[in-house]
């Protein structure tokens, strides 16, 4: 088995994708995941095998946050940022490795889709157990903090479903037109589109961003409840403006479509 250096590993990071990752990835996961990457590397853990385990350490993590005991949500808080590290560390290992995973996405899926819905409902059972607010809004209204994660959860998970059905529909509608070959994904390249906006706020004010520090901050305070219902407001306003710009665009393209369709007929 082929051993890799620390060196090798961090250097396979490339500057722009570094430039691109949150505050908090930046100044703190990446430093930590060079070493576990370094570990895990070396063990013979592939990239694919490092992603399972973070659906199951992100799992973990959320069921802890369930439990009413401090030490408990402690080790949930640190759980959750560890899934953040070894997000790192499967990335790290395939270009480091350069090996093409055709399946690479789908493990990275299983994973990632983890603090989209396992987590808001850990944070909602939290927010149950510890809440700040209810002193003011009375203890028979405990119960909403549930549903309010239980929303939150549905917004998120049903917000990113629009996304990649668009995705699949897209490229089908394009596969058939015959322009497969032509298509280009640089959304994110210019500054000004919604696909790049949407991407800048999600990593630093989401769960690669802000939202890590801030666990440690409600765990604390006492104030799960503050941060649940701030997410959750983020969460469904996320869903409102995905799929009214995604319908918007599906309206367009299937106009365009069409009528290239009747121009290639009749040129026929």
């Amino acid at each position: 088995m082929k051993h890799y250096s620390f060196k090798e590993i961090v250097n396979s990071l490339p500057k722009k994708k570094n430039g691109r990752s949150s505050i908090w990835v930046r100044l703190l996961i990446r430093k930590i995941s060079f070493p576990f990457t370094y570990a895990f590397i070396n063990t013979g853990w592939s990239a694919n095998m490092v992603s399972l385990l973070s659906w199951v350490v992100i799992f973990a993590g959320a069921c802890l946050f369930c439990i009413p005991n401090f030490w408990c949500m402690l080790v949930g808080v640190v759980l959750t940022n560890f899934w953040l590290v070894l997000d790192c560390v499967d990335g790290n290992i395939a270009r480091v490795k350069k090996q093409k995973s055709f399946m690479g996405d789908f493990y990275d899926a299983i994973a990632g889709y983890g603090p989209f819905a396992f987590t808001t409902i850990g944070l909602g059972m939290a927010a149950y157990h510890t809440s700040f607010l209810v002193t003011h809004i009375g203890e028979q209204y405990r119960f909403l903090f549930i549903l309010i994660a239980a929303i939150g959860a549905i917004s998120n998970i049903y917000t990113r479903l629009i996304h990649q059905k668009y995705l699949v529909c897209y490229f089908a509608a394009k596969k058939e037109l015959g322009e497969l070959n032509d298509i280009t994904l640089k959304d994110t390249e210019n500054k000004r589109s919604f696909a790049y906006i949407r991407e800048q706020i999600d990593k630093n004010f989401g769960v690669a961003g802000l939202f890590m520090p801030w666990l440690f901050v409600a765990l604390f305070t006492n104030t799960f409840d503050i941060m649940l219902i701030v997410y959750t407001i983020y969460y469904i306003l996320s869903f409102l403006a995905v799929i009214l710009i995604y319908c918007r665009r599906a309206t367009y393209f299937e106009k365009e479509s069409k009528k290239k369709l009747e121009t290639n007929k009749e040129d026929k």
